[in-house]
């Protein structure tokens, strides 16, 4: 996937960042490493609760790859395709 400008908008950071014990204050980077910032398998499993009770948004299983919790901007946009307001929508 190609490295691009992906804006995270600040909705989804409020739902990610208590789900990353080593994420420094501040604006999440869509580059940064969800591994390295302390999402584990019982984080994803909450995280995924928490997207949908937040955001309104269920991924499918076919969505729930390793390849989708590698980074910030790439769960971001397996978010933003599933979202009720389609792809690109932000509050």
């Amino acid at each position: 996937m190609a490295e691009t400008e992906t804006r995270i908008p600040r909705s989804f950071q409020e739902v990610l960042l208590p789900h990353l014990p080593y994420a420094e204050p501040g604006e999440l980077m869509a580059e940064d490493d969800l591994t390295a910032l302390g999402l584990d398998s019982m984080g994803v499993v909450q995280l995924l609760a928490e997207l949908e009770d937040e955001l309104g948004v269920e991924l499918p299983d076919e969505a729930l790859t390793e390849e989708t919790f590698t980074t910030v901007g790439s769960l971001w946009e397996v978010v933003d395709a599933h979202t009720s307001r389609g792809p690109g929508g932000d509050e």
